[in-house]
């Protein structure tokens, strides 16, 4: 039958034992008392494997070999997987899994593991990709040795593939014998099914479509009549029925089945009773023969009448819940009120009537009437047409089926029928007990008003009373709105009023000299479309929150002015409740507070754009610190050696240049912007500028391995200008391309003359310029979106002093780029001047430490060589043995890095950072335990917390406390 990583190896010796292969002549016998247990391995009948640790198979005896039609020389040696892999025809194949776990388990335990049956097929010899099912029972046991090692495991199987075959083509030959048992219960339990269905089910046969089998509600559907061996055309006389045999005869011609949903037709259920009009839903299946030819076809339907008037009535309150949105006289809500019950129910007639106490007629002013019946405005005497007044004065809803037999109308039936009332339902509206008015609903002939039809008309009825309620507190309103309105137009403000139900109906005179919008234009909900897309759907929110818990609405949103332009807003609205405490109308106001929400902004950016600067001076200024004070302490330990004195004394000449130049760029621009510089003009030739700006650039150009293109134009070129300050510009422009493009660049400074003017441009294939901070690329302390890594370096003020020392030459500057990743170019513009032109650089510790009281393997990671070499250099003359690496790759592809017990990282690291550096040190299992440093130029609480999270044991801030430092690597781990 057919690895671990990392298993245990057996001893060679015992692979070449049981590797060699069995001699072909006789072996001399060996001496009684010493089997050779080879022989006896070989001479078992049962199939065995002789595994090592790792499962390679060692030795097999010929019975194995013969189980699976396979060579000694073709698999020992293998691994037992490799030989015996799953069956990749089959995705339920689990063998190797299931024989890898027990192996497994043998391995750990030292004990036999006996498995159950598994499925585990073998290749087949000579067909590639071939495999036979095989089942196993297997049992494999340890061998250990006198140490209770584990040395080999025997793994024994037996075919049992005959005996699972033959016990499932006995579970199959049951289930037949099941299936055939259950087929013929089937068949009996369908004739009942059939005969008891809720559907009604029939089946025709031959073109004439003869009922050949119904069932009961097929018999409920032709009035229990007896059909079946009739026609259909028999069976059903009239219209209907030519529409049913048309329907059958093009399923019998097509093949094709029909199906109908809500179809309406008539249906006598009661044997020579009343025809009714039942909506049905069915479906005409062609049944076919052997051949494919119709021989009949089946009927399945189900009457659906009283879902489709539910859904019909449900239908009717939504019509009317619309339609009431938009009515403003009551006379238009109770006809619209009645025209949708009247068509919903199929009704002859309906309306209201205004009942007088004193005489008990009803004033009709306007009802409902279907086709061809005339209309009942006017006044009634409700005592003609029956005793039932004064059930309705009780307020008890009156309900007639047919006014022939009901007694209290019988006497009136005639006039009833004259008025197209054969059966009618009055629904009594009453205020404090007394009845007020009624809703009137009649049918011309007899009709079984359902309890559902009487609920939908109280429900149409008290919408109807509600909606009129409002209007004529709309009304009532009216007078006193005409005040307000006078005062509301008199206020600076924007007023508006709106409903109970948040429709807005009122708008002051200010509200559409504003917007600019037509009078009435953004009445109800029309007004969320005047503000800014973004704001719409928050202040939609807010409003409906609001109009559901009765609390002040306020919000600040974008509103459009009549210029076209988006203007901040303050909305606030607050409720007018009456005596009872219920919303009778909201009030509110929009107040501009574009101006003050701009300075709030400008403000907050300010703010924003301080705390940056302050952060990323705090970084710029530790940089340098950090090799200052290593090196000063350097000295210190090492004050003997002259190369050490030297190399320190670089390095503090280096960095204090570095800072100077930061305080400068920090007084200059404040000096400029406060227009306190003084320019020392003169007439210049600008392509000498050019060419001292690139003199001073190259250093880092170079640096970072760009390649710099100049190209001037061959006219001549002189401007009026300060020498300095020009050679700045260029120089800071050129400054800021190589920094933001990756090192391997190109930069093009192309210096051309025309219409007066001299433009100079520096183009770059670098970072690009993301499209929403170009605008305020030239603003103090502006930079392109910060990381951890700070390659760029600078405090965002190159460019501020580009823009205002061009503006001094009466110049301009632009900045272009296609967006992030597409490179940039700034152009300079600077007036030209007539008359002649006239016709150099700076050069380029701590206290003595005792011996560490550990020696440790430390590696320090920082893209500051004289950060680095500095701190390297402090940390050998304490005995550690270190290494120094540029950035994070470095880092990794160091040799010494599994055996490095301690790591300094810094965090704003080219590339890959030091967090990211840190989470990888600790994944790996070598290094996992080391000790952690960051060492950064980012002191923030924030920068903290994320060292915490990427694995740091500890956070120094540039320039570290190398007594602290040294504490950390001696103290314990």
């Amino acid at each position: 039958m057919p690895s671990p990583d990392s298993p245990d190896k057996h001893p060679a010796s015992v692979l070449q034992h049981y590797r060699r292969r069995v001699p072909r002549t006789p072996a001399p016998l060996a001496p009684v008392g010493s089997p050779d247990y080879r022989r006896v391995f070989d001479a078992g009948s049962a199939p065995y494997l002789l595994l090592s640790p790792d499962f390679t198979i060692v030795a097999v005896n010929d019975a194995y070999l013969r189980a699976t039609a396979t060579t000694r020389d073709v698999i020992v040696g293998r691994n037992i997987f490799d030989v015996f892999p799953d069956n990749p025809n089959d995705p339920e194949a689990n063998g190797v899994a299931n024989l890898r776990a027990s192996l497994m388990r043998v391995r750990l335990s030292g004990e036999a593991d006996t498995m159950a049956v598994q499925k585990y097929d073998i290749p087949i010899p000579g067909m590639p990709g071939g495999f036979e099912q095989r089942h196993w029972s297997p049992v494999n046991t340890p061998v250990l040795d006198e140490r209770g090692q584990l040395t080999h495991i025997i793994h024994r199987v037996e075919d049992v593939t005959a005996v699972v075959q033959a016990r499932a083509q006995s579970v199959r030959m049951e289930s037949e014998l099941l299936a055939q048992s259950q087929q013929m219960r089937d068949t009996r339990q369908f004739a009942d099914l059939f005969q008891q269905a809720p559907t009604f089910m029939a089946m025709l046969s031959g073109p004439r479509h003869q009922v050949d089998l119904l069932n009961q509600g097929f018999l409920r559907l032709t009035g229990h009549r007896d059909v079946v061996g009739r026609s259909v055309a028999e069976c059903f006389a009239g219209a209907s029925g030519r529409a049913y045999v048309a329907l059958l005869d093009e399923v019998y011609r097509s093949g094709r089945p029909l199906a109908a949903s809500s179809a309406l037709y008539a249906v006598q259920a009661i044997p020579d009773g009343a025809v009714e009009q039942r909506y049905i839903d069915f479906v005409f299946q062609p049944i076919r023969t052997p051949d494919g030819d119709v021989r009949g076809i089946f009927v399945e339907g189900v009457d659906v009448t009283d879902r489709v008037l539910a859904n019909g009535r449900r239908d009717a309150l939504i019509r009317l819940t619309d339609a009431l949105r938009d009515l403003r006289t009551s006379e238009d809500i109770a006809f619209t009120a009645a025209r949708i019950l009247g068509e919903t129910l199929g009704a002859s007639r309906v309306g209201y009537g205004t009942f007088d106490q004193r005489s008990g007629a009803l004033q009709v002013e306007r009802d409902w009437t279907a086709p061809g019946v005339a209309t009942l405005a006017g006044t009634l005497n409700l005592a003609e047409f029956g005793d039932y007044v004064e059930d309705m004065r009780l307020g008890r809803i009156v309900v007639v089926n047919d006014v022939t037999r009901d007694a209290r109308t019988a006497a009136g039936a005639d006039v009833l029928r004259g008025h197209h009332a054969g059966a009618f339902v009055n629904i009594p509206l009453t205020e404090q007990g007394r009845l007020m008015s009624i809703l009137f609903v009649s049918s011309a002939g007899p009709r079984e008003w359902l309890q559902e039809d009487c609920a939908l008309m109280r429900e149409v009825a008290e919408r109807a009373r509600t909606a009129t309620e409002r209007l004529s507190s709309m009304l009532a309103l009216r007078d006193s709105e005409a005040k307000f309105r006078t005062i509301a137009d008199a206020m600076p403000q924007m007023v508006w009023s709106t409903l109970p139900d948040g429709y807005h109906d009122y708008y002051n005179q200010q509200w559409y000299e504003y917007t600019g919008m037509p009078e009435g234009s953004t009445d109800g909900t029309e007004w969320n479309g005047m503000f800014h897309p973004d704001d719409q759907a928050r202040a939609w929110e807010a409003w409906r929150r609001s109009l559901a818990s009765g609390e002040t609405y306020e919000i600040q949103y974008r509103l459009r002015h009549r210029s076209g332009e988006y203007r901040w807003v303050l909305g606030r609205a607050l409720p007018i409740r009456n005596e009872s405490g219920q919303i009778v109308r909201w009030m509110g106001t929009c107040t501009d507070i574009h101006t003050q929400k701009l300075a709030e902004d400008a403000l907050r950016e300010a703010a924003q754009r301080k705390d940056e600067f302050l952060a990323m001076l705090a970084h710029e200024l530790r940089n340098p610190l950090a090799p200052i004070s290593t090196a000063a302490q350097l000295l210190k330990v090492r004050h003997g050696d002259e190369k050490i004195r030297v190399m320190a004394s670089d390095i503090i000449v280096r960095q204090v240049r570095h800072m100077t130049a930061l305080v400068d760029d920090l007084l200059d621009v404040s000096r400029v912007t406060r227009g306190l510089v003084e320019l020392d003009m003169a007439t210049l030739d600008l392509k000498q500028v050019v060419n001292a700006a690139v003199e001073q650039a190259l250093p880092l150009i170079e640096t970072r391995r760009h390649a710099l293109e100049v190209r001037t134009s061959p006219n001549r070129a002189h401007v009026r200008g300060d020498r300095t300050r020009l050679v700045q510009v260029i120089a800071n422009v050129l400054n800021n391309a190589a920094k933001y493009t990756p090192a391997g660049g190109r930069i093009v400074l192309s210096l051309d003359v025309g219409d007066g003017q001299a433009r100079l441009a520096v183009a770059d294939n670098g970072n690009g310029i993301d499209p929403a901070l170009l605008p305020d690329i030239f603003d103090l302390f502006i930079q392109g979106e910060r990381n951890p890594d700070r390659a760029q370096g600078g405090l965002g003020l190159g460019l501020a002093l580009v823009r205002s020392i061009t503006l001094l030459h009466g110049g301009t500057v632009t900045a272009h780029s296609d967006g992030s990743g597409r490179g940039s170019t700034f152009t300079i513009t600077l007036p030209l001047a007539e008359g002649p032109a006239l016709s150099a650089d700076l050069p380029g510790g701590q206290a003595p430490a005792a011996a560490a009281t550990r020696q440790l393997r430390v590696m320090i990671v920082d893209d500051n060589p004289d950060a680095a070499s500095t701190l390297a250099a402090l940390l050998q003359a304490r005995g550690h043995s270190v290494t120094v690496a540029e950035d994070a790759e470095m880092a990794l592809y160091e040799p010494t890095l599994e055996s490095t017990e301690a790591f300094i990282l810094d965090i704003g690291l080219p590339g890959m950072d030091g967090y990211t550096l840190a989470r990888h040190l600790r994944g790996r299992p070598a290094t996992s335990k080391a000790l952690m440093i960051a060492l950064t130029g980012y002191g923030q609480p924030a920068d903290r917390v994320l060292s915490g999270a990427a694995g740091f044991d500890h956070h120094f801030v540039k320039p570290v406390d190398t007594a602290v430092l040294a504490q950390v690597l001696d103290g314990p781990r």
